[in-house]
């Protein structure tokens, strides 16, 4: 046993920690509250949320002063970036509040009780948009509130999968609502004739495709995929829903959205699946940084809605193509092991590394 002046003295360290541990979080609360003021300067000034530059003088500086003090600037660097990240939401949502663009407005989200539904809620109530969910799973009084809404209202959200939602384009056809209608889907092919039949019918149609999941803290991570469906007007209203943010707006043709989807989800998201189930039954004593991201990658889309994946990859026509590439790269990399071919096997990491980014926030290890 420790003597007790030693256990005394173990106990005052513990206590100065604890009390640094109080300070380190009310001056981070401080720090976003001088972000919030900044953000209000920013506003009446008409600058942007995010200031790059800024942001490089802040690391920069961080990096030098862990360095002063023995410490590894990388751990300065993460705690200042984390601190950067949740200053830009803030300032964000303060934007989104103060500038009011859906206020006096109402907007019904069908299939709203859903994740992305309830996202999506948050987003336009943060706006000054009166939001209910249409949903079977929503509360009975905010289905009647948004059954009654939904032919006047000045927003209708789809938040249900694709073909759910083409159901409801091609019943809606025989009397448009009123408002802007908007998708979020993941895939578009199966809407395509629907939004035309609605479109001719009327209907003021515009869609989009958040490419971000419900518990996204941080727009400025992210992109926002606005397709043109042909009503620039209705466009140009989704667009603006996403203008005072720090999301990255990216535009590209209806007609176009599946087949790059086909990367970004169905290779993406089949390349996890694969990986998750080669996995062993049993878990190792032991695990590589290399192997803890792809199976943290494995568990979080294993996770997410079957019937929703299925659609993305199943009626996307275009995501046969991508699965095909997948299997045949990992026939290349079977041979390559297989038959101790060198030569091949660095071939193969140089054909890689062309397609990758130089950089990235992983590095991998064993």
């Amino acid at each position: 046993m420790n003597p007790p002046e030693e256990a005394e003295g173990l106990d005052d360290l513990r206590e100065r920690m604890r009390r640094l541990d109080l300070e380190l979080i009310a001056n981070a609360a401080e720090r976003i509250e001088l972000a919030r003021l900044i953000g209000e300067t920013k506003r009446r000034q008409n600058l942007p949320t995010v200031d790059y530059a800024q942001e490089r003088a802040v690391l920069e500086r961080a990096n030098r002063a862990a360095l002063e003090r023995g410490l590894d600037p990388r751990v300065a660097e993460e705690l200042l970036a984390r601190l950067i990240r949740a200053s830009v939401s803030a300032q964000d949502e303060d934007r989104l509040r103060v500038e009011a663009a859906g206020a006096g407005k109402s907007a019904v989200l069908v299939g709203g009780a859903g994740r992305m539904g309830r996202w999506m809620a948050r987003f336009l109530s943060a706006q000054g948009y009166t939001t209910g969910a249409l949903d079977p799973a929503a509360p009975p009084e905010e289905n009647a509130w948004a059954s009654h809404a939904l032919s006047e209202a000045d927003l209708v959200v789809c938040a249900t999968p694709p073909s759910a939602t083409a159901l409801f384009y091609r019943e809606w056809a025989t009397r448009p609502p009123k408002g802007v209608i908007a998708d979020l889907a993941s895939i578009k092919g199966p809407l395509l004739g629907p939004i035309r039949d609605l479109a001719r019918a009327g209907g003021r149609v515009a869609s989009l495709h958040p490419m971000f999941g419900p518990s996204i803290v941080l727009l400025r991570d992210a992109d926002v995929v606005i397709c043109d469906a042909g009503d620039a007007a209705a466009t140009r209203t989704v667009e603006d829903l996403f203008a005072s943010t720090t999301a990255r707006i990216v535009r590209i043709l209806l007609e176009e959205h599946d087949r790059i989807m086909a990367d970004l989800l169905s290779l993406a998201h089949a390349t996890a699946i694969a990986f998750a189930l080669a996995l062993p039954e049993s878990e190792h004593p032991v695990r590589s940084t290399t192997f803890q991201a792809l199976e943290s990658l494995a568990a979080a889309v294993t996770r997410e809605s079957p019937d929703v994946y299925y659609e993305i990859q199943a009626h996307n026509a275009f995501s046969g193509r991508a699965l095909e590439r997948l299997e045949a790269a990992l026939k290349r990399l079977v041979s390559a092991v297989q038959d101790r071919d060198a030569e091949q096997f660095r071939a193969l990491l140089d054909e890689g590394r062309r397609k990758t980014p130089e950089t990235g926030s992983f590095r991998a290890g064993a």
